[in-house]
């Protein structure tokens, strides 16, 4: 099931379709930013349950580090026939009653100003022993009994916007200290 979809893409070499900048990797640093043992209880869903984990904070990150959900809704990297991008996404696939194995969530601003979940997990299906992983939909993944073990770092004076980007074609997600220009 989950194995027949991942054989369905080969590797291979990609180009950006734009121009690329002169620094790819931005990072951003806060030695004060705070750190926390999340749990997420059963029945919400994983946007709602970060947002409330992060608070006023204007940006955080998570790492999954163990629990369920009951309903997992993911894609994978797939190519783009339009040729607009290198890659796009899949169809969503949908399970349930997941294992969440590991993963990482960002939290931040998307480019219409709303939060916004970025998050990849890997998961197994305790039903027929089948492993998966991809990029979830924070908002139709729900949190499974027993609820979903998070390690948080959380921002104050980092910001993390999602942005037009020329070379991908993409918005992407990158860090801000605030108070500087974006």
């Amino acid at each position: 099931m989950i194995a027949d979809v991942a054989t369905r893409f080969e590797p291979r070499s990609m180009r950006h379709p734009g121009p690329a900048p002169a620094l790819r990797l931005v990072t951003a640093s806060e030695p004060s930013a705070r750190a926390a043992i999340v749990a997420l209880p059963a029945g919400i869903d994983l946007l709602t349950g970060l947002v409330d984990a992060a608070g006023d904070a204007p940006a955080a990150v998570f790492t999954l580090l163990s629990g369920a959900f009951s309903q997992c809704v993911h894609c994978l990297a797939a190519s783009d026939a339009t040729g607009h991008t290198v890659a796009t996404y899949s169809d969503w696939m949908s399970f349930t009653d997941t294992m969440v194995l590991g993963g990482s969530a960002t939290i931040g601003w998307s480019v219409d100003g709303t939060r916004m979940v970025h998050s990849h997990a890997w998961f197994s299906l305790p039903a027929t022993g089948a492993l998966g992983g991809g990029h979830l939909d924070p908002v139709r993944c729900i949190v499974g009994a027993g609820g979903l073990r998070l390690r948080a770092t959380i921002f104050e004076r980092i910001d993390v916007r999602q942005a037009p980007d020329a070379e991908t074609n993409h918005a992407v997600f990158a860090p801000v200290t605030i108070g500087e220009a974006a």
